[in-house]
C-alpha cells in the first residue's frame, strides 16, 4: 500500500494551519491616579517620627482604596501581565499589552500613564580622579558623631565591603532589578563615595550613623521607574532619617516630575538633599529637583563648576547651601580599602547629610523644616547649626572632618 500520498495530505494540512499568533508585546508604564493625599490637610501631631507614621499610613490608605477599584482590570491577564503598586505617590508600575495601556488611561480615575523611560544623558555627576590615598582618622574626639541616626542614599549603588562603609551597614538595600541581593556598586563608584563623605567610619561627618541605599542609577542615567521603586521603598521600608540624593534631571530648569515624591518624603520626616549639579559658572544653570522651592540644595563652597540660579522653580536663590567640594578623599568600590581624590556638588551634598545627621541626633524629633531652618543657607556651619537647633554640645565643634566648621 502507498502511504505517499496519506502523509503528504498530513504535510499540506499542517502546512496550512494558521500560525498561532505571537504573544503580545508588552511595555512598562507608570500609572498615575487622580486622588492624591493632600499632605497640607492632614492633622499631624507629635515629634518628626510619630508624624511620619501618620503620613505613611494616610498615604497607604488612599492607595489601597483607589487601587483596589482598578482590581478587575489589572487582574486581566490579556490586558496587564503583572503590576505593583506605590504610596510615596499613588500610582502603580505596569507591565501590559498597548491594549492594556489604553484602558487604563480611559478609567476616570487615572490621571496620567508615562511609559518607562531612561534618560540618554548622565544624571550623576562624576568628579572622582583615581590615585591611591593613605587614610588615617585623625579627627581627634567628638561630641556628636552621628549615633543613632540612619542616613539612606538613591544612589548607583553602594560597596558594604569597603572598610569606610562596612561596620555602618543598616542591613537594607534595594537593587530594583533584582541583580544583586546584597549591597553593591557600580563602575561609577558614585554611592559609595558619596556616602563615604557622610557618614564614612575615618572619612564621614557622621561616622557612627548607619546607612541603607537603593540603586536607581546602576547606569549613571536617570530612569523614572527606577526612582519611584527606590523613592517608595526609601519611604516605606527604608526608612531614613536623612537621604542623600546625589544626582540631577539632565535638563536645565524646572522640572516638577519628582516634586510629589519630595513633598511626601519630607512631611514623612525623611530630610532630603540634592547636589545643585556642575553645570556652572553660568547663571540660570539650576536643575532640578534641586531647585525646587524649601529644599536642600548644595553647591561646592568656592567650586567654579558649581550650578547656578536664581532657581527655575520659584526664582529664590539657588544654591542655599555651600560645602567643601574640591580635593575630597573618598571611597572607591575596587577593594576594601580603595581611595580616590573627589570632586563635585555629590560629595557637598554628601558632606551636609552628614551634618544633617549630627542635627538629628542632638534632637531626634526635630522636623525636617526646623532641621532646614537649622542648616541655614551659605556656607555649612555646623556649631552654627546646632545653636539655631537649640544644641550646643561642648564639643561638637571639634574638627569634624578636620574642617573648620
Amino acid at each position: 500500500m502507498d502511504l505517499a500520498p496519506f502523509f503528504f495530505a498530513l504535510f499540506l494540512l499542517a502546512a496550512c494551519r494558521p500560525l498561532a499568533p505571537p504573544e503580545t508585546a508588552t511595555v512598562r508604564a507608570l500609572v498615575d491616579f487622580e486622588e492624591q493625599v493632600d499632605l497640607g490637610r492632614l492633622e499631624l501631631r507629635g515629634g518628626r517620627r510619630e508624624r511620619g507614621e501618620q503620613v505613611i499610613a494616610a498615604l497607604a490608605e488612599t492607595a489601597r482604596r483607589s487601587q483596589e477599584r482598578l482590581r478587575p482590570l489589572l487582574e486581566n491577564r490579556r490586558l496587564v501581565r503583572s503590576w505593583q503598586g506605590f504610596t510615596v505617590v499613588n500610582r502603580l508600575l505596569v507591565e501590559a499589552t498597548p491594549a492594556g495601556i489604553e484602558a487604563l488611561k480611559k478609567r476616570p480615575e487615572v490621571a496620567e500613564v508615562v511609559l518607562e523611560m531612561e534618560l540618554p544623558e548622565p544624571a550623576l555627576m562624576h568628579g572622582q580622579h583615581g590615585r591611591s590615598l593613605t587614610v588615617t582618622d585623625d579627627h581627634g574626639p567628638r561630641g556628636l558623631d552621628g549615633s543613632g541616626v540612619v542616613v539612606g542614599v538613591i544612589d548607583s549603588g553602594a560597596s558594604a565591603t569597603h572598610e569606610q562603609l562596612a561596620a555602618g551597614f543598616h542591613g537594607k538595600w534595594l537593587d530594583p532589578e533584582g541583580r544583586n541581593p546584597e549591597p553593591r556598586d557600580t563602575r561609577f563608584g558614585h554611592g559609595t563615595g558619596v556616602l563615604s563623605v557622610a557618614v564614612g567610619r575615618t572619612l564621614g561627618v557622621a561616622p557612627a550613623a548607619t546607612w541603607i541605599a537603593c540603586a536607581a542609577l546602576p547606569r549613571g542615567r536617570y530612569n523614572n521607574v527606577l526612582a519611584t521603586q527606590c523613592a517608595d521603598w526609601m519611604l516605606n521600608t527604608g526608612r531614613p532619617d536623612v537621604l542623600i540624593a546625589a544626582w540631577v534631571l539632565p535638563t536645565p530648569g524646572c522640572d516638577r516630575s519628582l516634586q510629589r515624591i519630595v513633598e511626601v518624603w519630607r512631611a514623612a520626616g525623611i530630610l532630603p538633599v540634592f547636589p545643585a549639579g556642575n553645570h556652572g559658572p553660568g547663571e540660570r544653570t539650576d536643575r532640578s529637583p534641586a531647585n525646587y522651592e524649601g529644599v536642600l540644595s548644595v553647591g561646592g563652597t568656592a567650586y567654579e563648576k558649581t550650578s547656578r540660579g536664581p532657581s527655575a522653580c520659584g526664582g529664590g536663590d539657588f544654591p542655599r547651601l555651600t560645602a567643601p567640594a574640591q580635593g575630597l578623599t573618598a571611597a572607591f568600590p575596587l577593594s576594601r580599602d580603595t581611595y580616590l581624590t573627589a570632586e563635585g556638588t555629590s560629595f557637598a551634598a554628601g558632606i551636609v547629610g552628614g551634618a544633617a545627621a549630627l542635627l538629628i541626633q542632638s534632637d531626634p524629633e526635630a522636623l525636617v523644616p526646623e532641621l532646614e531652618r537649622a542648616l541655614g543657607s551659605g556656607e555649612l556651619d555646623i556649631p552654627g547649626a546646632l545653636k539655631r537647633l537649640g544644641r550646643e554640645p561642648e564639643s561638637a565643634a571639634r574638627g569634624n572632618r578636620g574642617c573648620p566648621w
